[in-house]
């Protein structure tokens, strides 16, 4: 019995920087929404689908995300 994850982007959202006080930067927020499926051909009961939501903000680690996840926050967060 081995439990598959297979992960894939649902949806992708971006949010424009906030309107700070003066002298202050700030920057577009990224929220990814991922499917996450466990599956396993001997179970019946699987597959099983549950959502998750990250919140990204600039100076965050992407590296480990999904490739279009990557190149979103590379686009909103260029200087």
């Amino acid at each position: 019995m081995a439990i598959t994850l297979t992960r894939t982007v649902q949806r992708i959202e971006t949010y424009p920087a906030m309107e700070a006080p003066e002298g202050e930067t700030t920057y577009p927020t990224l929220m990814v929404v991922y499917n996450d499926s466990f599956d396993d051909p001997d179970d019946e009961q699987l597959p099983v689908t549950a959502t998750k939501v990250i919140h990204f903000n600039k100076g965050d680690d992407v590296s480990g995300e999904d490739q279009l996840v990557q190149t979103i926050a590379t686009a909103i967060w260029a200087e």
